[in-house]
């Protein structure tokens, strides 16, 4: 009796042990996809203040006093300009310097009228930008596991006489744009990964353009925004 009492014995507490084992490794499968998405939750945080940011003076016009302190016109860029790719779409913000002097890296080191804050993936699937219309700027990285970046554009159609806030808009490409100063937002499309992959098992998901994104273990979120540009409607 006393051998038999000793294996059930045994027998209870491997099985708890088991079942804690279970418990622990469902806890930190469970905590490392919070992670995963806190993080990506904090990346795309910072992008989309960026990008609003951006779109506040993106195309905004320029004005100056002449020594009588008439206001006269002095500069209206179009607000934006785009390349369309198969998975990497590039997007430029053109914002005056005198309204805003950051660049999208941060700095204000720029002395020209406009700046260019261009927007594209990397090769190593980062989300980075620079000035382009400084010489002998780089690409920096913003963002990790970008895996693709997608841009429509709403591009209001020619009015002769009428008013310019009923002129009709429709979606493009960049590639069917007509005119980019005739641009009141753009709708942006990011797929975004985790770093590293995870325990818990991850399904496949859909991405940007409705293609279906393989699993991998990667944890992927889709973050989608439509951002007016507040210049297009001072006329």
């Amino acid at each position: 009796m006393l051998l038999a009492d000793t294996l059930l014995s045994m027998t209870i507490s491997l099985g708890a042990m088991a079942a804690a084992l279970a418990v622990w490794s469902d806890v930190r499968a469970t905590r490392q996809t919070v992670e995963a998405l806190e993080q990506l939750h904090s990346q795309q945080r910072e992008l989309q203040r960026l990008l609003e940011r951006l779109s506040l003076s993106a195309g905004a016009t320029v004005l100056t006093q002449n020594t009588g302190g008439a206001v006269r016109w002095q500069l209206k860029p179009a607000p934006l300009s785009g390349t369309e790719g198969s998975r990497d779409d590039t997007l430029t913000w053109w914002t005056p310097r005198d309204i805003d002097p950051r660049d999208c890296q941060g700095n204000q080191v720029s002395t020209l009228d406009l700046i260019a804050h261009q927007f594209k993936l990397g090769s190593k699937q980062e989300l980075t930008c620079k000035d382009s219309q400084r010489a002998g700027t780089l690409f920096q990285a913003l963002a990790e596991r970008v895996e693709d970046l997608q841009a429509l554009y709403t591009e209001a159609a020619p009015t002769s006489g009428s008013d310019p806030a009923l002129a009709t808009l429709q979606w493009k490409t960049a590639a069917q744009v007509h005119d980019w100063q005739q641009v009141r937002a753009v709708q942006l499309c990011l797929r975004w990964a985790s770093a590293s992959k995870l325990l818990q098992g991850q399904a496949a998901t859909t991405g940007c353009q409705n293609e279906t994104v393989a699993a991998d273990g990667r944890l992927r979120r889709l973050q989608r925004m439509t951002l007016r540009l507040a210049s297009q409607g001072d006329g």
